[in-house]
């Protein structure tokens, strides 16, 4: 009976260890072609809405969102704000509230702002998973160590 614990235990650890490494081996999504993917259900809305920029980004941002969280994006939030105020200066521009020109420099804005904060967490990101990171040490002589 002792060592049929002992083996389901092993069995277990076993299962456990097989689920971790294919986990691991996941691959990640191809964020290129999903920005790629975006563009396309962008210019399909602005061909289904010529005349309407807010109706464009109402009709593109739902799928956009989608299309990111499907994927696991890790920064729906800042995705989300970047997308409303897409459709705040596309209501602008539709009331004639700014120019197109200004809708331009806005967009733009945006999405620099966008960007910055997408390469801050990026970064964040990098550093707390690089201090965390386990290393190991071998004592190569009284006086001296190589970590790894």
């Amino acid at each position: 009976m002792r060592g049929l614990r002992f083996q389901s235990r092993i069995s277990g650890a076993l299962a456990a260890i097989l689920l971790l490494l294919l986990a691991a081996c996941t691959p990640l999504p191809d964020w290129h072609a999903i920005a790629q993917q975006a563009v396309q259900i962008h210019a399909t809305c602005e061909s289904q809405h010529p005349d309407s920029a807010l109706a464009t980004e109402q009709c593109a941002n739902p799928q956009i969102g989608n299309l990111y969280a499907a994927a696991g994006f890790p920064d729906m939030d800042v995705l989300d704000a970047y997308l409303a105020k897409r459709e705040a200066i596309a209501a602008r521009k539709d009331r004639k509230i700014i120019s197109m020109e200004d809708a331009r420099a806005d967009f733009a804005q945006a999405l620099a702002e966008e960007n910055t904060l997408l390469q801050q967490r990026a970064a964040s990101r990098a550093q707390l998973s690089a201090a965390t990171m386990p290393f190991f040490c071998n004592r190569i002589d009284s006086h001296s160590m190589i970590c790894e």
